[in-house]
């Protein structure tokens, strides 16, 4: 693995978490020959990012800047080939089990929307084609973006759903309008943004404003972060039948949030904490999505098993899919403890 191909799979991990991510993607099919897959997959399951990423020897490059524009224009076509074939094969279902970079073995699933990137690492551009167009009726305008601007929206964004939202939305945005050098919205109220969506991806802070309104955005930002650290850290602090996979299952949870359910969240396990140090034991908080298809409970004291609790939850709201158990009980006055307990419509009906 080249370098610059282990500092994105290092900085994607950061983002996405390892569960999510996929860096070691050979595979070969009977009686074939060996296929290299895209440099990266993120699997979200219902949504698969599949990145190619393509980088310009330092020894090689130039001042000249026609030169190097010729370099990305040539990557740029085998890159969309090479993401083009990965298309192919996930949506073909016949790639097998595939390992993370958690160590476990996940099957990507054929029915999931996949959203291509092409990333470039080349110090020497500065200015470039931010959607590659198609060449022909059946091919696809794929996004492209240089590792920094890769970089700046993983920053800015982190959840990453919003991630798979913001690509698609820039997809259109560049469809229809090119490489403009300037966006000015008036938001909700007295909000006005103004944005270079060109440059180190300040589109990201159109897309914000559009979706939230750019001041309720960046209030939930700290929130944000301090809880991607958080998620960096449970895997260990799961109660759970190890053959549903729960680490895996409860990550893929979390990363369908956007960032208002996020800063809820994140709200209510402080509060809960408090409650459970003032010995206050019970369900101190729950959070329903707004088409009521999860739910989840933050307790004060430890688990309540699910078999209790599921009945309740489904005769107040039977079109929910996913239930989550957030407990948090303190083993002294400077030690707690957080548990997890998760269950998914389909991981039980088909156990």
């Amino acid at each position: 693995m080249t370098r610059s191909k282990q500092l994105l799979s290092a900085f994607s991990e950061n983002y996405f978490f390892k569960e999510l991510i996929f860096d070691n993607l050979l595979y070969t099919p009977t009686n074939a020959s060996e296929i290299e897959l895209a440099d990266l997959v993120i699997n979200l399951e219902d949504y698969i990012i599949a990145i190619q990423l393509k980088e310009r020897n330092t020894d090689d490059q130039t001042s000249d800047v026609d030169k190097e524009n010729a370099w990305l224009e040539k990557k740029c076509k085998v890159a969309k080939k090479q993401i083009k074939k990965t298309i192919q094969l996930i949506s073909s279902g016949t790639i097998p089990v595939l390992q993370n970079k958690r160590g476990q073995m996940i099957s990507l699933r054929a029915d999931a929307e996949i959203v291509p990137l092409i990333v470039f690492e080349n110090s020497k551009i500065s200015s470039y084609p931010h959607l590659l167009r198609r060449h022909s009726p059946d091919g696809d305008d794929i996004n492209c973006m240089s590792f920094d601007d890769y970089v700046e929206m993983c920053r800015t964004l982190i959840s990453p759903i919003e991630i798979i939202y913001y690509l698609e939305y820039r997809k259109r945005m560049f469809t229809e309008n090119g490489n403009t050098n300037c966006l000015i919205l008036n938001m909700v109220g007295d909000e006005i943004v103004i944005a270079t969506p060109t440059q180190k991806e300040s589109l990201t802070h159109v897309f914000l404003a559009e979706t939230y309104g750019y001041q309720e955005a960046k209030n939930c930002t700290e929130s944000m972060q301090f809880f991607r650290s958080f998620l960096h850290k449970f895997p260990d602090r799961i109660s759970y039948d190890t053959s549903y996979g729960e680490s895996y299952n409860i990550l893929l949870f979390f990363a369908h949030m956007n960032r208002i359910e996020i800063s809820k969240i994140w709200n209510m396990l402080n509060d809960t904490k408090q409650e459970s140090y003032k010995r206050n034991v019970g369900i101190c908080h729950s959070l329903r999505s707004t088409d009521s298809k999860y739910v989840i409970l933050f307790i004060a004291g430890e688990i309540i098993p699910m078999d209790l609790i599921l009945p309740i939850v489904l005769q107040k709201s039977p079109e929910t899919k996913q239930i989550l158990e957030i407990s948090i009980y303190w083993n002294n006055t400077k030690q707690f403890n957080i548990d997890f307990l998760y269950w998914n419509h389909k991981l039980f009906a088909n156990s």
